[in-house]
């Protein structure tokens, strides 16, 4: 069964809260966020992606078997989804390094573990055809 991009995206990431689109002329945040679920789906869906690639990876670089049914993300393009995707928040955001590193930090920690590996295993074929549709 074939799912467009958007379809699938919207399946696997509707747990995700939309935040309300910033005031007119607004681009960047004024104060560091401290969870994706602050952002619009828009801005969050690609961290999201990547976060989930980044905890996939450590999986599979640490042979647990909860990566073992994922393709190797870190040969195939996890690493650079996961650093294209912070810098277009970054841009986006306007955060600065170390505020990406402590959100990432956050977000890993509610995906690395028994819930978080349920929210995981839903996003990730959502987050697949993204990097996918991102020529990764």
């Amino acid at each position: 069964m074939i799912i467009s991009l958007s379809a699938a995206l919207a399946l696997a990431l509707q747990s995700a809260p939309v935040a309300a689109p910033p005031a007119s002329g607004a681009e960047t945040q004024s104060a560091p966020i401290a969870s994706l679920d602050e952002l619009p789906i828009e801005q969050a869906t690609g961290p999201r992606c990547a976060i989930a690639f980044a905890v996939v990876s450590r999986w599979q670089k640490s042979d647990d078997p909860r990566g073992a049914d994922y393709a190797d993300l870190e040969a195939d393009g996890g690493r650079e989804f996961f650093v294209q995707a912070m810098a277009v928040l970054m841009d986006a955001t306007g955060m600065t390094r170390e505020q990406v590193s402590a959100l990432t930090f956050y977000e890993v920690g509610q995906l690395d573990n028994p819930d978080g590996e349920q929210r995981l295993a839903a996003m990730m074929p959502a987050c697949l055809l993204l990097k996918q549709s991102a020529g990764l």
